[in-house]
């Protein structure tokens, strides 16, 4: 499906290409219409009325999320020629609220939970700057119930007496606090802060910025900066076992002490956004400064030096300077691992949206002149590589304009045949699924869902064969990793 120049969704043909080449996207009129395209071929090859059919749970709430997110960047960038666009895929939007399996998300892991959570919040930082009806008003407190609703299970999960502190990622398996459901915790808490509204509809009631949502994020983060979650990248790895632990009574050392050294390129993601919004509540320099650092370790260990050197070897997190998981290389990453890279993406942009100038506003502050010109200037030095993994990513695309997860072929074929491994102590349950010693002695492996987390097996395809037909090949899972890496350099592109 072709971009169009003025942004209403296209009809007819469906499988041609864009005729964008993937070296002119270095600028928002090339990059801003492939943003767009990238949103069309989502909803044209993977919408299926009411949700998206070949998703799971927790990768269709992603979808949601980023989606809600990409309305906001097409409203903010395309000004009035792109209301009819919005409008198209804000309905089809509004039908997932109604389409989404709630029952089922509600009896998964906490991590599961909590994408329902940024979704829906995501939902209504779109409404109340795309217009104050009163129907929007009714769609704003029925996301905010449900918001809340998931965030009251999932901070069930929360416990002191295993590590200090940390959620769970489920209490069907041995306790594992891993770094995504803590991250997702920072980010939903303070999202919840910030952006929802009073809840009224169900008792108690619940006053908007409540402070017990900021002092969770606060708590949360404090938790997971300190007990020792990254490595000598400074990249996050995976989680924490605890030694010896048979169950509550018997709880083996009861620290944080077995960490799994598997290393996922949405583990260095979802915090960003959570330190964006502690600094909104807070202005503590120190987040945006944590936040910084981390984004610089990433960029490293895609083997990044600057646009004119670039590391061919595998760096930790990627080729050539290309943002990937290890899964990718061998064209084995799972449901699950098909989708990591775009949550990076997706919250790398929250992160580095442009700070506000001015007083404090509510609960909300806002930066001096110098903090926000300093918050830019370490954004713009982003800009290249946001820039050389969109080129890389928009040449996958097929002749359906659906974009692969393997951004970096030429890369990939050549670390193939030798292909690097993930670190030792590191089990990859989130492409080879859960190990047989992570569950509980009193409860049957076959209690726990793998649903998501099984790859394929490893291939090395041949030079002259596409990488991304392999494996699961190109998904809904790849299509919104292209769209959220779209809408990364739009805005990076914009602050310049």
């Amino acid at each position: 499906m072709p971009a169009t120049t003025d942004l209403e969704a296209p009809s007819g043909r469906r499988n041609d290409r864009s005729v964008l080449n993937p070296r002119q996207l270095g600028s928002s009129q090339q990059s801003f219409p492939a943003m767009v395209n990238a949103l069309e071929i989502m909803q044209s090859e993977f919408w299926g009325g009411s949700d998206w059919p070949l998703g799971i749970d927790w990768t269709k709430a992603v979808f949601n999320q980023i989606e809600w997110a990409a309305l906001n960047s097409i409203a903010r960038y395309g000004g009035v020629n792109t209301t009819a666009t919005v409008n198209k895929y804000y309905s089809q939007l509004l039908n997932f609220y109604n389409g989404e399996n709630t029952a089922s998300v509600m009896n998964e892991k906490y991590d599961d939970m909590q994408w329902v959570v940024l979704e829906w919040l995501e939902a209504i930082k779109f409404l109340n700057v795309h217009e104050n009806t009163t129907q929007n008003q009714n769609y704003i407190a029925e996301f905010a119930h449900r918001a809340r609703q998931f965030w009251d299970v999932a901070t069930q999960g929360w416990n002191t007496t295993l590590c200090g502190g940390g959620i769970v990622w489920t209490y069907t398996l041995l306790p594992y606090k891993n770094a995504i459901t803590n991250e997702l915790y920072i980010s939903s808490s303070i999202s919840m802060y910030l952006n929802s509204p009073p809840d009224n509809i169900s008792s108690p009631a619940i006053p908007a910025h409540d402070p017990k949502y900021l002092n969770a994020a606060i708590d949360a983060y404090k938790w997971l900066s300190t007990i020792g979650f990254t490595n000598s990248q400074g990249l996050y790895v995976d989680g924490f076992h605890i030694a010896g632990y048979q169950n509550a009574s018997d709880p083996g050392t009861g620290n944080c002490d077995q960490r799994d050294e598997s290393v996922y390129t949405y583990n260095q993601g979802v915090v960003l956004s959570g330190l964006r919004g502690l600094w909104e509540a807070t202005g503590q320099e120190f987040y945006l400064d944590d936040g910084h650092t981390l984004v610089r370790n990433v960029i490293a260990a895609t083997g990044w030096v600057s646009s004119t050197q670039r590391n061919p070897a595998w760096s930790g997190l990627g080729i050539n300077g290309t943002l990937q998981d290890l899964c990718d290389v061998t064209n084995s990453c799972s449901q699950d691992g098909q989708t990591f890279k775009g949550i990076f993406f997706s919250h790398f942009t929250a992160f580095c949206k442009p700070l506000v100038v001015g007083q404090k506003e509510g609960v909300i502050f806002k930066g001096t002149q110098a903090q926000a010109d300093a918050h830019q200037a370490k954004c713009i030095n982003y800009k290249d590589w946001v820039q050389h993994n969109a080129e890389a990513a928009y040449e996958t695309r097929n002749t359906a304009s659906v974009y692969g997860g393997n951004w970096d072929v030429p890369a990939a074929d050549a670390s193939c045949a030798s292909s690097p491994t993930q670190p030792a102590g590191s089990s990859d349950y989130r492409n080879k699924g859960i190990p047989g010693n992570w569950t509980l002695p009193d409860l049957a492996p076959t209690a726990v869902s793998d649903i998501g987390l099984i790859g394929t097996e490893a291939t090395c395809s041949p030079n002259t064969t596409d990488p991304n037909s392999s494996g699961r090949g190109r998904t809904p899972e790849t299509q919104s990793g292209g769209l959220a890496l779209m809408m990364a350099l739009v805005q990076a592109e914009s602050s310049e």
